[in-house]
């Protein structure tokens, strides 16, 4: 969330960032609500310390023996005179968080202004694309050859937008996800296996709610399915102030993440591209405002360093303001190469939020000069689906069957090629 007191002084920065995100706030109306809200809030403090002036008054004049009917007949009229600018404070407030929380977070200077995706910057490029002396096949086809993806039956469960992995193609995904785990946790991030379901609190904190509630799925007792484990891992320390010296702090966790990918199913919906449901391993950073940067180069460079061990093509880019996430201030996004598509496809996503959420969920940092806000990172450290997408295409042989990357080999019990049975 931005602080209301940045608006009031710059409020030209914020409308200029608004609309560099796309976002029509009317920051002027805003404005005009919380000078409103500050005189009324002025008027009820000015109105309470009459009413504790009457009652000492009036306490004075009853030891002095004096008439104090005029004074209690003033003092009865501040109650309702109180109550009623409470009740218009109160409305006020409602109305000015209401605003406040559909404003996205700034872009940072580095960002680059664009509406859509085609304003996004490449940083990087890595790896030497595949070439075949056959036509290569797309995922779904390889998947359905070697008996390692089953679409078919995963609609006959839940319908289009889920997937099954059998035999070995669900040993490959598990393989990933212990060997991202594994990768994480040896360099001092602390393994959180964390609910599925969160409160509107928690979604509220990293800032999928209210604006995003379309996307999520929703129980009846009223949690919501996660759609990242950057959700509880970022609020685990909401309503919490953190000693300087127990930062940074780093998580990371295995979950599967639900989508209602309202509105997004395109071209792009054959295969395991769009989902409703998919695995990922999710990196998440609490550190001091100064060093959150820096933990961004970090965030990134150890997705990165995943795919390359992986032996995996892929390009990073630095997203444009119109295409950033909401609650980010400044994004990369990490792209692996498909082979029979002929383009990259997003598998990491890498987001500094600054104190956005921290705002939302009130986690500060406690200090001698008064408490600050920590900063939160995320990033998906990976996910799978379009990763697999990568495994199989780029790793196809001529015989139908697919080279499994060295690093994962060890845990897939030294088996160094998915074959046809």
């Amino acid at each position: 969330m931005i602080d209301i007191k940045l608006i009031r002084e710059e409020p030209d920065k914020v409308k200029r960032s608004c609309k560099d995100r796309n976002y029509d706030i009317d920051i002027d109306k805003l404005l005009k609500l919380d000078e409103e809200y500050r005189n009324f809030l002025q008027d009820a403090q000015d109105l309470k310390h009459e009413r504790n002036q009457l009652a000492s008054e009036i306490n004075k004049l009853k030891k002095q023996g004096k008439d104090i009917k005029p004074k209690i007949k003033q003092a009865k009229e501040l109650p309702d005179k109180i109550k009623k600018l409470d009740e218009q404070i109160k409305k006020l407030k409602d109305d000015i968080d209401n605003v406040l929380s559909g404003i996205p977070n700034m872009p940072h200077p580095s960002v680059p202004i664009g509406e859509d995706e085609s304003a996004n910057k490449e940083v990087k490029k890595w790896g030497k694309l595949p070439e075949f002396d056959f036509e290569p096949k797309p995922h779904w086809e390889l998947g359905k050859e070697l008996d390692i993806i089953d679409t078919e039956r995963s609609i006959k469960l839940a319908g289009s937008g889920f997937y099954v992995f059998k035999g070995l193609g669900a040993r490959m995904e598990r393989a990933l996800i212990n060997f991202f785990l594994d990768y994480h946790t040896k360099d001092g991030y602390t393994e959180i296996i964390p609910p599925l379901l969160a409160n509107e609190k928690t979604m509220f904190g990293t800032g999928q709610l209210p604006k995003f509630e379309q996307d999520l799925y929703k129980t009846n007792e009223g949690l919501y399915m996660i759609p990242t484990a950057e959700v509880p891992l970022t609020n685990m320390h909401q309503d919490e102030i953190l000693k300087e010296e127990d930062l940074p702090k780093f998580y990371c966790a295995y979950t599967p993440c639900f989508r209602t990918e309202a509105g997004r199913h395109g071209s792009e919906t054959r295969g395991i591209f769009r989902l409703h449901q998919f695995n990922k391993v999710e990196m998440v950073k609490l550190c001091y405002p100064k060093h959150s940067y820096k933990e961004l180069e970090d965030m990134k460079q150890r997705a990165e360093s995943l795919l390359e061990m992986l032996n995996i093509p892929y390009r990073t880019i630095i997203l444009s303001s119109g295409d950033m996430g909401f609650s980010a201030a400044k994004t990369y996004d990490i792209e692996v190469y498909s082979a029979f598509h002929k383009k990259y496809l997003e598998t990491s996503s890498c987001s500094n939020c600054e104190d956005f959420q921290a705002r939302r969920m009130n986690t500060r940092i406690r200090k001698k000069e008064g408490n600050i806000y920590v900063h939160t990172l995320n990033g998906s450290g990976l996910a799978t689906p379009r990763l697999m997408i990568a495994i199989l295409e780029n790793n196809q042989n001529k015989d139908g069957s697919i080279t499994i990357p060295k690093v994962l080999q060890p845990y897939m019990g030294g088996l160094k090629k998915i074959k046809k049975k």
